[in-house]
């Protein structure tokens, strides 16, 4: 999904209000009101110099030039369980509509060294369809809060920031988990880069004959990791050289 221009501002009653969700047990998970997590008005975007001009959405915006620094004044910030809404209702009303997989990265910080502010990172490039070879473009944004030449200190900034994780933690990134379970052998796990045989026992065990070094998974079982002598082993199973016919050799398991 990609970053979506609006024209018009969200309404109160778009969203489920916090509190009113914490409360009550909705009569349905399905075409539920998104859920407003935070609201604050009167914000000031602060980006590089001509920025904004790699969106569609954010070039719209009306700002202006203090240094090196464009500055987009009046902004209100709606944080809901399905996106943040960025708004600047004059001199014209636009906005921009940010899905959570195109948040990058938010953080606090201090702006100029003592203005409490968020600093944002958004992926211009849509999040469904982006691909190791596309040209990945990067808006990086300062939040400063509306009252901060005469107030610095005292903002709205940490609950902003708070928000901000409670909603995009509703929003996991699909590539951040390993959904089929498997287990992935470290390259210093014993046998991870081929066969334990008789010839590199010693590589992988102690002198009591235990394995040595990282351990993976479960913890062994009664007797695993010992050596057995040949006859040790019952010839009449499998074959006769021991289990399948390898003779002294240990298999790779996963």
């Amino acid at each position: 999904m990609s970053l979506q221009h609006l024209d018009s501002a969200p309404k109160a009653d778009d969203f489920t209000p916090l509190s009113e969700h914490q409360s009550q047990t909705p009569t349905s998970f399905f075409g539920a009101k998104p859920v407003l997590h935070a609201h604050y008005e009167g914000m000031t975007l602060v980006t590089a110099a001509d920025q904004l001009k790699q969106d569609t959405a954010f070039s719209k915006f009306s700002s202006k030039r203090e240094g090196e620094e464009d500055l987009v004044e009046g902004v209100d910030i709606w944080v809901s369980s399905e996106n943040v809404v960025l708004f600047q209702s004059t001199p014209s009303p636009v906005g921009v509509s940010i899905p959570f997989p195109s948040l990058a990265l938010h953080a606090t910080m201090k702006y100029k060294s003592t203005i409490e502010a968020l600093y944002v990172n958004i992926s211009l490039n849509d999040a469904e369809t982006v691909n190791e070879d596309d040209d990945i473009h990067m808006l990086e944004i300062t939040v400063l809060p509306p009252s901060y030449t005469s107030k610095p200190t005292e903002t709205c900034i940490t609950e902003l920031f708070n928000a901000l994780n409670t909603c995009a933690d509703l929003h996991p990134d699909p590539d951040g988990s390993d959904d089929d379970g498997d287990d992935i052998l470290d390259d210093s796990a014993p046998g991870a880069s081929g066969w334990i045989t008789a010839e590199n026992m010693d590589e992988y065990m102690d002198e009591n004959g235990n394995f040595s070094g990282m351990v993976i998974g479960e913890e062994l079982g009664p007797g695993a990791g010992t050596v057995r002598a040949r006859e040790d082993v019952d010839e009449s199973v499998n074959g006769v050289n021991g289990a399948d016919g390898h003779e002294e050799k240990y298999y790779r398991t996963g």
